[in-house]
């Protein structure tokens, strides 16, 4: 049960960020052009495995459930390049 509501929670949260920093970045009174918008709104939603596994680990050291709070991390990073694949050909336009 816990399993099926995070593989439907992460990947909606997702894109409500990147809706939500979309929106936030395209604001005229940030000044943003088309292309410094987009390349925001994918940068700062990106979580990357190279700074997230480390950070897990180091907290979280010598704790029998480490594999767990790994999985959320490497889940998602595909999940992010995914969508990020998906919504370019309707942000271009």
């Amino acid at each position: 049960r816990q399993t099926i509501l995070l593989l439907t929670l992460l990947p909606l949260l997702h894109l409500l960020s990147l809706g939500a920093l979309f929106q936030l970045f395209s604001l005229p009174s940030l000044g943003f052009s088309r292309g410094d918008t987009i390349a925001a709104m994918f940068c700062s939603s990106h979580k990357t495995l190279a700074f997230g596994l480390p950070l897990i680990n180091t907290i979280f050291e010598g704790n029998p459930n480490l594999a767990a709070y790994c999985a959320p991390v490497m889940f998602i990073h595909p999940l992010q390049m995914t969508f990020g694949s998906l919504l370019m050909p309707s942000i271009v336009k």
